[in-house]
C-alpha cells in the first residue's frame, strides 16, 4: 500500500488551488471567524491532492488499531474499497438509556474515508452523523502515521448542528504496543457561533496475538466557551477476531461529568468488514 511521505509531498503551498483556500482560512480566522476558518481548513485538507490522496506514501503503513468508542473511519491508510458496517452499543451501568449507532464506513480512494452514523437512545433516532477522514502521511520509519477527521452531527427535531475538527496521529512502537491520539474542536452552530468544546482521546494498544488486542482509551470533551462543563470516559477494552471478516470489541470503564458521580459504563461493538 502506497502512503504519502510529509517530508517530500506533503507540504506543497505552490498548488493554486491549496495557497488560495490556505490564504482564505488565515484571512477568516484573523477576523476571528472560527466557523469559517474550520470550514476552509477542512475543504483545504480535502482539495489538496498531497494531503487528501495517499498516492505518494510509503509501501506499508504501521498497523494501528481503533479505539472502541470513538473509531475511525477505517483505520488510517486505508485501501480504496475497503467497507465496513458496525453496530455500538454504550450503556450506564447504574442508570441511564442506552446509546447505540449503526455506521457504514467506507474507503473511497486510498487514505481517504467516509461514515454515515444513525445514533440511536433506546428506540429512538436523535441525530444523524456525516463524517470524512483522510490521511497525511507516515514517518519514522514507517511507524509514525497521520491525519485528519470531521464530524457534521445534526440533532432530529432541532435546528441544531455540531461540527467537529481533529488531528488524529498513530505511532507503533514494536510488534506488540501501539497507541493513536486524537485532538480537536467540536463547535454547535451554522449561522452564529455557538459553545465550543475541546475534544481528547488517547488510546494504548497491546497486541496479545493477531486476533486478540487488549486497549485502554481515555475520552475527554471539556467545553471551553459556553457551558463549563467536563465530560470524561476511561475504559478498558479487548478487541477480538471472531472470523476474518468479524470482530468483537467490549469494554467496561468509568465516567466522570460535571455535577454527577463517578458511574461504571459497559460498551459493546460488533465489527463486519465487506
Amino acid at each position: 500500500m502506497r502512503r504519502t511521505d510529509p517530508e517530500t509531498g506533503a507540504a506543497r503551498f505552490h498548488h493554486s488551488l491549496f495557497g488560495r483556500l490556505a490564504l482564505a482560512a488565515a484571512r477568516a480566522a484573523s477576523g476571528r471567524d472560527l466557523r469559517a476558518a474550520m470550514i476552509v481548513a477542512l475543504t483545504a485538507c480535502a482539495a489538496h491532492p498531497a494531503i487528501a490522496r495517499a498516492d505518494s506514501l510509503a509501501a506499508e503503513s504501521p498497523r494501528i488499531p481503533e479505539p472502541m468508542v470513538f473509531d475511525l473511519l477505517r483505520p488510517l491508510g486505508a485501501r480504496a474499497g475497503e467497507r465496513e458496517v458496525n453496530v455500538l452499543a454504550v450503556r450506564p451501568l447504574r442508570r441511564g438509556s442506552t446509546d447505540w449507532a449503526p455506521e457504514f464506513e467506507y474507503a473511497y480512494a486510498d487514505g481517504q474515508s467516509l461514515e454515515l452514523e444513525l445514533p440511536f437512545e433506546n428506540g429512538r433516532l436523535t441525530q444523524v452523523k456525516f463524517a470524512l477522514q483522510g490521511t497525511f502521511g507516515t514517518g519514522a520509519g514507517g511507524r509514525w502515521i497521520h491525519g485528519w477527521q470531521y464530524i457534521g452531527q445534526v440533532e432530529r427535531g432541532s435546528a441544531t448542528f455540531r461540527n467537529s475538527l481533529l488531528y488524529l496521529s498513530g505511532y507503533r512502537f514494536d510488534a506488540r504496543w501501539s497507541m493513536l491520539s486524537m485532538a480537536g474542536l467540536r463547535q454547535v452552530g451554522l449561522r452564529q457561533f455557538g459553545p465550543t468544546s475541546l475534544l481528547l482521546n488517547h488510546s494504548v494498544f497491546y497486541d496479545v496475538d493477531p486476533e486478540t488486542v487488549l486497549g485502554l482509551e481515555v475520552n475527554l470533551r471539556q467545553d471551553i466557551a459556553g457551558d463549563d462543563r467536563t465530560r470524561a470516559l476511561v475504559i478498558p477494552q479487548i478487541h477480538r477476531r471472531l472470523s476474518e471478516l468479524t470482530s468483537l470489541q467490549a469494554g467496561l470503564g468509568v465516567e466522570f461529568r460535571t455535577n454527577r458521580d463517578a458511574g461504571l459504563v459497559a460498551a459493546l461493538r460488533l465489527i463486519r468488514e465487506f
